[in-house]
């Protein structure tokens, strides 16, 4: 029986379903449709917002070469005077060969000289011979990186590369990155540069623009031509001295360029245009480290260090995008008006028919489709109305213990449960609330779940109910926290690795400078260790290791930190000493501890230890610097037993 119900149900349902489809069949049937020219608009937007991407990642790949080749084992190794420049240059030549993407990698040192300089070439890298090297000292990307500190990167804008103070020809537009090179001590030893080839980059980000005749183009930040001009028009300025810009031939597209508009239609065409800062390419990360960005120079020209990526559709081709065939267009628009009153009518009297019962059906299905995990069903407040199996199985309460009781019963900690009222709120405002909660079952023990909450909303009553959903995620905590371990301790020795010490010793040095106090930082290095290997092998070489991880740390106080760097290397992070006689009477201790002979099965083996001191903040202010110097001392210290050792020796004879 057909009510008064069914009709509205129906008229809420056909009347604007059709006067929107007529609408956007009105719109499609004119020429220049708006819902047509937002489709082209988007498929233009997707394919920039694409080709964007792809260039950012190329950036980021290029910082992270960077970074690599300015830590190159190769330049340490020429720096300790234990590798040759010519193995440097075959080095950057098997990268530029691999990568393909670099015009030039080179070397200059702290004068700004080139000293190792690798060219691509026409596919084949090559080393340029050493009387044709030159001097960089006045470039921005030699200036500008040579005092920065470590972490610091320069990139330039888009250019023209130079040889000789001349243009090069053919031409050949770069990006100009450099970065510090340091050696283990902290001290400079020139800059690494990369010319990244913008060419074959700006190419690959303008091919896929080429959608339905569309002309793609690179603008520099005034508008000249970098890509897409007519013969004669690209990097005009720079080589004619007769800049071209777009402005001269579309004035009212470059006028909404500068308005910040990125996709329009003017009498020129149909644009769609990303401006792009050099700001906006650089997304390199690294967790280890923080990046800084030095962008240009003052000697740069500002525009190079913008840019203007997109396409135009002329006009005649626009048009014939925006003109869809009219008989197709009026067959398809009276069948889907004939299928809008088939699915408004199904509508409106199934509508009717689930009214009164879909808020227990919806309650129902939230309840089935999560019968595997916990679900809790409660009222506005948070009280309990329901549980399902999955919930006794997860927390040992039984239902009659649940209901009626708050949700917060089950947070392990006060701020969870305090928390509850935010969780509820949010999922009142947003529909659902999704995160990590941590409760305690019925015998006590700690877990942590995973939940989804859920507002449901009785259209008959407005009264709200929610649904919490929930998983143990305790055994992926406790995986995550062994993966955490097993990153940040050595597998040996179970005490912290480099990286762990590293961490905790930046950490230490700023609760020092808060609180005034010192910080003793003891390098150990044993001293004999390596005939117990080459004499009872490596299985006793490591438990002698783990036996002198156990004497440092037992002789250390429980707040200080005792590392395995390496190898037979050891360090201690000696927390508030009273200066470097409290410092050095530690490494004493330690010292007595080692020494002492160490009993493994039936042997008896005795070990020793050069040990190197550094406090922070006397002897250095900065981490990096205070191992170094740390290290340097337990090396002097080496010298000097060895050196004892070899008199002593010559007097016996």
């Amino acid at each position: 029986m057909i009510r008064f119900g069914h009709v509205k149900s129906f008229l809420v349902c056909f009347a604007p379903l059709s006067a929107v489809f007529l609408a956007v069949v009105g719109l499609l049937s004119w020429e220049g449709s708006a819902v047509r020219e937002k489709v082209i608009s988007d498929d233009q937007r997707y394919a920039l917002e694409k080709s964007i991407s792809v260039l950012r990642e190329r950036i980021d790949i290029v910082v992270s070469d960077l970074l690599i080749l300015s830590e190159s084992q190769q330049i340490d190794a020429v720096i300790a005077g234990t590798a040759s420049l010519d193995q440097v240059a075959d080095e950057f030549a098997v990268f530029s060969l691999r990568r393909g993407i670099y015009d030039q990698i080179r070397l200059l040192d702290n004068d700004g000289m080139e000293i190792v300089r690798v060219n691509y070439g026409s596919g084949i890298p090559f080393s340029v011979p050493r009387r044709e090297l030159q001097n960089k000292s006045e470039r921005p990307y030699f200036q500008l990186a040579r005092n920065a500190p470590r972490g610091t990167i320069y990139i330039s804008g888009v250019d023209l590369n130079e040889e000789f103070g001349q243009i090069e020809k053919p031409i050949k537009p770069v990006i100009r990155l450099s970065a510090p090179v340091f050696d283990r001590f902290g001290e400079r030893h020139g800059v690494v540069v990369l010319n990244l080839r913008a060419a074959s980059t700006l190419e690959e980000v303008v091919k896929s623009l080429k959608l339905d005749g569309a002309e793609p183009f690179v603008l520099d930040g005034d508008g000249g031509w970098m890509l897409g001009g007519k013969q004669g028009e690209n990097w005009s300025e720079e080589l004619t001295g007769m800049p071209a810009v777009i402005g001269d031939r579309y004035p009212k597209a470059w006028e909404s360029m500068q308005l910040g508009l990125q996709s329009f239609r003017v009498d020129s065409g149909f644009y769609s245009v990303q401006r792009l800062d050099v700001s906006d390419l650089l997304l390199a990360r690294n967790s280890n480290r923080s990046l800084s960005v030095i962008f240009g120079s003052d000697q740069e020209k500002s525009s190079r260090l913008n840019l203007y990526v997109g396409a135009r559709l002329p006009n005649d081709v626009l048009e014939q995008l925006l003109s869809p065939e009219r008989d197709t267009l009026t067959i398809v628009s009276t069948a889907f008006i004939f299928l809008i009153a088939i699915g408004s009518a199904a509508y409106a009297w199934t509508r009717q028919n689930q009214i009164v019962a879909s808020f227990d059906a919806r309650l129902s299905e939230q309840v089935l489709r999560a019968s595997k995990n916990s679900v809790v069903v409660a009222d506005d407040t948070g009280t309990i109305l329901k549980v399902n199996p999955g919930f006794t199985a997860m927390t040992g309460y039984l239902p009659n213990e649940a209901i009626g009781k708050p949700l917060s019963f089950l947070r392990a900690q006060r701020e969870n449960a305090e928390a509850l009222d935010e969780i509820l709120m949010a999922a009142r405002a947003n529909g659902t609330w999704e995160g990590e909660v941590g409760n305690r079952r019925k015998s006590g023990d700690f877990f942590y779940s995973n939940v989804v909450v859920s507002a449901i909303t009785d259209p008959t009553t407005s009264d709200v109910n929610f649904v919490e959903m929930g998983f143990d995620i305790s055994r992926h905590m406790e995986n995550a926290q062994e993966l955490w371990r097993q990153a940040n301790h050595d597998a040996l020795t179970g005490l912290p690795n480099r990286l762990l010490f590293e961490d905790r010793l930046e950490v230490a040095c700023g609760h020092a400078e808060n609180e005034g106090h010192s910080i003793g930082l003891l390098y150990i290095d044993l001293d004999g260790f390596k005939p117990v290997n080459d004499r009872y092998g490596h299985e006793i070489g490591d438990q002698v290791l783990r036996k002198v991880g156990e004497r440092i740390k037992n002789t250390v106080r429980q707040g200080d930190t005792v590392a395995r760097l390496g190898g037979d290397e050891f360090a201690v992070i000696a927390d508030a000493v009273n200066g470097r006689d409290e410092a050095e009477w530690v490494a004493q201790k330690i010292a007595a501890s080692i020494q002492r002979p160490i009993e493994i099965d039936a042997l008896s083996i005795t070990v020793g230890a050069s040990i190197g001191i550094a406090v922070y903040p006397g002897d250095c202010n900065e981490t990096i610097a205070l191992i170094g110097f740390a290290d340097e001392k337990m090396y002097q210290q080496k010298r000097v037993r060895k050196a004892k050792g070899s008199d002593a020796a010559r007097a016996l004879h």
